[in-house]
């Protein structure tokens, strides 16, 4: 696959999926950045991508090495489906479409993330990394 430059723009959304895998498509994408000649901006790995990596036993230099070898999505999908423990793809997606921005300490989230203070609605960590990519972006154009 071709390296990214995320600082021209987000990775994919939080909520996009691939192979029934939620955040799979942005993770691929913050895996191309690191590749050379890319550039993964103010993202990174250890957050959601590292989280989600850990709970299916895929290490991230692992998929980063499928990823800078695939030629598509489809080879990248099928190798963590083929890769992941059983029940971890069911469980991380459990996980992610619960999971609370900062563990649920709204303090904590709103210092990391000020809009949030306006945005009572926002709670989800990827409903907040969506929001989050939206106000960036939108301020750099």
């Amino acid at each position: 696959m071709e390296p990214l430059d995320l600082r021209q723009g987000p990775p994919r959304p939080p909520r996009a999926t691939l192979a029934g895998i939620i955040f799979l498509p942005r993770s691929i994408d913050k895996l191309r950045a690191t590749l050379p000649g890319g550039d993964i901006g103010v993202y990174n790995i250890p957050g959601f991508t590292g989280m989600m990596l850990e709970r299916l036993g895929i290490g991230v230099e692992d998929l980063t090495e499928i990823v800078r070898k695939a030629a598509t999505d489809d080879d990248v999908a099928a190798y963590v489906t083929a890769h992941a423990k059983p029940s971890a793809i069911e469980a991380w997606n459990a996980f992610i479409l619960a999971r609370q921005t900062a563990g649920g300490d709204r303090d904590l989230a709103i210092s990391r993330y000020p809009f949030l203070a306006d945005r009572p609605g926002i709670g989800l960590g990827i409903d907040t990394l969506e929001e989050d990519d939206r106000l960036t972006f939108a301020l750099a154009e």
